[in-house]
């Protein structure tokens, strides 16, 4: 898999937020960009701060399954490529057939 790249405007969204909490925040805000960019260049979208501030990521501090994050994740990917399983498995870095069991398991 190829490294992640920010755009410009992403890194005018990072260096403009205050951070409250500490590099362990940053770095949770860039894991998540990456699940959330539609190829390797971070975008300005892609990037979601903790609204609460705290030091929890809110992603992972949601009380849900791995099961239905995966699925949020995965549809949120379907809608961004207009249901194109190819493109979203790509991106992904996952096989089509776990989004076509997903589809067929919802």
């Amino acid at each position: 898999m190829n490294p992640f790249a920010l755009s410009s405007e992403a890194m005018n969204k990072l260096t403009k937020y205050p951070f409250p909490g500490n590099v362990r925040e940053l770095k949770s805000v860039i894991d998540l960009a990456c699940v959330m960019a539609d190829d390797n260049e971070i975008q300005p979208e892609d990037i979601h701060f903790n609204p609460i501030g705290n030091k929890e990521d809110l992603f992972i501090s949601a009380e849900k399954t791995l099961k239905q994050f995966t699925t949020e994740i995965i549809l949120y990917h379907l809608k961004k490529n207009n249901n194109d399983v190819m493109k979203t498995a790509q991106v992904l870095d996952i096989g089509k057939s776990t989004i076509y069991n997903l589809l067929q398991n919802k």
